[in-house]
């Protein structure tokens, strides 16, 4: 049936299943599932260009709002609470309190596993299996068909069919208000275009006007990824003493670092104070740098960032002191940190794209080069991006410079 209009309740880039250290790229399961199971059937968005997802819609008010006149106006609402996001099942909750029917739920199997949602358990819903639905041809093409059925009969559906919980009870028939018979006109930029460029000049290394675009998105959404993000090109845009002071500060005032286990901005936290000791020698901020990436190894991610710059920074020991005990102690504990790590590489759960590639492997060739003193691998380096370029090349200079100067330090012992 034509004419009829879908809106997607999820979040939006690559999050963690709730707790694991699984990572689930919404986007992937966006674009590369969803989106084109709804255009096949003929759904229109509620506004331009195909928008169905809310960081696809052109705005420069809230996104809240969006969402809310999005829920009550589309024909057809679909749910993916896979990482259990707040405002997803917020969303769904009210969704199911605005209409009666056309409700459709998607979740990853390992979550509804781990979490089984009594609530909605009677429900209609779609699992699927993450690594399947994007590696596993056949796999999606079942899944792909199953939603596109479930969507079809959505679209079919008379008005005496229900699958909200809420209408199910006879509890209160709604009457609208007003209902818009055309697309809704939204002004401004869509959330996907603001982060999208945002990540083009931050990898280009235009790190204030990256800064300008991730404070954008914030001021219309708040998400602790881009929040890293933003704190990232924030500092990076100037390593003055008093703009990284200024940013620690800002950092401290929004988040509470010491609970957090956001693995970036522990690392980026930390590598704030790692500029700081490198220009004034503080020890203090050695000892922080090497707190926040030590926890924030805690919560790897995918490309041992910050483990890899853990171990890198236990070898800058011999700066603060020269006490020859001390300095051994820091340099094997780098040694047997990365050789630790590098034992359990095998079971990281990673994004396997040509970008997040090149971070793992390239970190992986300096854990290796702390644990065994091989450096054979470091030629064979192509960077993706700039910045990519830039970070890896110039922490591999400076690890080398520390960890020949530590083996020098013990050897003339």
């Amino acid at each position: 049936m034509s004419g009829q209009t879908c809106f997607v309740v999820m979040g939006y880039g690559v999050k963690r299943l709730p707790g694991t250290f699984i990572k689930l790229n919404l986007d992937d399961i966006y674009f590369k599932f969803i989106k084109p199971v709804i255009e096949e059937c003929g759904l229109e968005s509620l506004y331009a260009e195909q928008a169905y997802r809310g960081d696809e819609v052109p705005t420069t008010i809230s996104i809240s709002k969006n969402f809310i006149e999005s829920l009550f106006l589309a024909d057809i609402v679909i749910a993916d609470i896979s990482t259990l996001n707040q405002n997803a099942i917020y969303e769904l909750g009210l969704r199911h309190a605005m209409k009666p029917k056309a409700t459709i739920i998607l979740c990853e199997e390992e979550t509804i596993t781990r979490y089984p949602f009594f609530d909605i358990s009677m429900l209609p819903q779609l699992r699927y299996h993450r690594k399947k639905i994007l590696s596993d041809l056949q796999y999606r093409s079942e899944i792909y068909t199953k939603l596109k059925l479930i969507i079809q009969s959505c679209q079919t559906t008379d008005k005496t069919y229900t699958d909200s919980p809420v209408f199910d009870l006879n509890l209160y028939k709604i009457k609208p208000l007003v209902y818009r018979g055309k697309k809704l006109q939204n002004e401004g930029v869509s959330l996907r275009k603001l982060i999208l460029k945002a990540k083009e000049y931050q990898e280009n290394l235009e790190f204030s006007t990256a800064e300008q675009y991730y404070e954008k998105v914030l001021n219309i959404s708040f998400d602790l990824d881009i929040f890293s993000q933003y704190i990232l090109c924030r500092y990076k845009k100037d390593l003055s003493i008093e703009n990284l002071a200024n940013v620690l500060k800002y950092v401290h005032e929004t988040i509470d670092v010491s609970t957090t286990t956001h693995e970036d901005l522990l690392g980026i936290t930390a590598a704030i104070h790692k500029s700081i000791f490198n220009q004034t020698s503080n020890p203090i901020h050695l000892e922080k740098a090497l707190r926040y990436y030590k926890n924030g190894s805690n919560f790897e991610g995918g490309n041992l960032y910050c483990a890899r710059n853990y171990c890198a920074l236990l070898l800058k020991r011999y700066k603060v002191t020269d006490d020859i005990e001390s300095i051994m102690e820091y340099y094997y504990t780098a040694v047997h940190f990365a050789k630790t790590c590098l034992s359990e590489a095998i079971n990281i759960h990673r994004e396997e794209t040509d970008f997040d590639d090149v971070w793992y492997n390239e970190n992986l060739k300096d854990l290796n080069f702390i644990a065994l003193g091989i450096k054979d691998s470091f030629t064979k380096f192509r960077p993706v991006t700039q910045r990519q370029k830039e970070t890896v090349t110039a922490g591999r200079a400076e690890l080398q410079t520390d960890y020949f100067r530590m083996k020098e330090i013990i050897k003339g012992k």
